[in-house]
């Protein structure tokens, strides 16, 4: 059975309500026929609890089911989201896919606090502001590779240890696609209590790893600097950014590429052998025009080694897409219906797949659905 919603999270609901309709608190006050603006500041607040009478005349007045404001699983209101999306997505398009996102986020929360995993209260944050070089972005981001013993291949290990040692889930996801086939490529979703992030499952091994580096940057220093709600993923428009995206840019490079890793991978007798630069670039899991940047700009090969290594293809991935969502997502998920917390109508509407989606997704990690259509 699912615990009655906290009116905090009513008020965040009523909020985000009522601003995306365009109306004022006292707009809402003179609907729900209240005294003062006050009362309409104190159920936002969570100060005040909502008469049944007050949900109907919010339903109404807002344009909103009574579900939206009652939803356990909902994050409206409070989750901050920053995509990174083709310019060609439609906006209209990516607002549709925050509300399926803030569900899947919502729900991963929900299990979360059913199996008590609190975060910490000390969150973690790299010390860096708007300010800051792209070297002391290189710098935290070498500094990271060690405090969580990547070694040499950082890839390999970052989404488990952005998982178990920085608490930060990572969920791999179908997005949407524009009509030429670009795409969103990832967001960081930002909660009071956690930061989540979001991967196209679909794209590029390389795409991937780079979006997740870039997205951990968000993740670690979103108080600091808070980034926009929509960025372009396109590589053309990689270097033309705000500063702030330059900067997680410069991270992800070297959180993938840390210096020490390259020193040891590439051939200091063939540092110009374009076929062992492809090679590095694979088992790093970077497009070979990544890396070339990334050597070009540590000033280990020259320019006319750079342009020839930019023009190489990245080598497809042999493991293929990694699987929806997480191992830890949809574990929680089996045993939160296993333990009959949860109903699988309720768990296939809030991930937005049917009964026969849901059993498809846990055989996907050899688990026996435990329901029956």
């Amino acid at each position: 059975m699912l615990e009655k919603i906290s009116q905090k999270l009513i008020g965040y609901r009523v909020k985000a309500a009522r601003e995306a309709k365009g109306w004022t608190q006292d707009q809402l006050t003179q609907g729900l026929g209240l005294n003062d603006r006050q009362t309409v500041s104190d159920i936002e607040n969570g100060k005040r609890a909502l008469k049944p009478d007050e949900m109907l005349s919010l339903s109404d007045l807002l344009d909103r089911d009574i579900e939206f404001f009652i939803d356990p699983f909902a994050v409206a209101g409070e989750a901050q989201f920053s995509w990174r999306a083709a310019p060609e997505v439609p906006e209209d398009s990516l607002d549709g896919f925050e509300l399926k996102a803030g569900q899947w986020i919502g729900l991963l929360r929900w299990l979360r606090e059913q199996q008590d995993s609190r975060a910490s209260v000390l969150k973690r944050a790299l010390r860096l502001s708007a300010q800051s070089s792209y070297e002391d972005a290189q710098e935290r981001a070498e500094s990271l590779v060690a405090e969580l013993d990547l070694g040499v291949i950082p890839a390999e290990g970052l989404i488990d240890k952005i998982e178990r040692e920085l608490d930060i889930p990572v969920l791999f996801v179908d997005t949407v696609d524009a009509d030429d086939g670009q795409s969103i490529s990832g967001a960081t979703c930002h909660l009071e209590e956690m930061g989540v992030i979001l991967i196209n499952r679909n794209e590029s091994e390389a795409r991937r790893f780079f979006d997740l580096a870039h997205e951990l940057f968000h993740a670690l220093t979103w108080d600091a600097m808070k980034p926009d709600h929509r960025e372009s993923n396109s590589v053309e428009d990689r270097n033309k950014g705000k500063r702030i995206e330059q900067l997680a840019n410069s991270f992800a490079a070297a959180l993938l590429m840390p210096r020490a890793s390259l020193e040891k991978l590439i051939d200091r007798d063939h540092p110009d052998d374009i076929a062992h630069l492809c090679e590095v670039a694979a088992l790093l899991r970077v497009a070979p025009v990544t890396l070339a940047w990334r050597l070009f700009n540590l000033k280990l090969i020259g320019d006319d080694t750079r342009r020839s290594l930019s023009q190489e293809k990245q080598r497809p991935s042999v493991s293929g897409p990694p699987k929806r969502f997480s191992p830890t997502f949809v574990k929680m998920l089996h045993e939160a219906l296993e333990n009959g917390r949860l109903s699988a109508r309720k768990a296939a509407k809030a991930i937005g797949l049917g009964l026969g989606g849901l059993i498809e997704l846990f055989a996907q990690y050899d688990l026996t659905a435990p329901f029956e259509l």
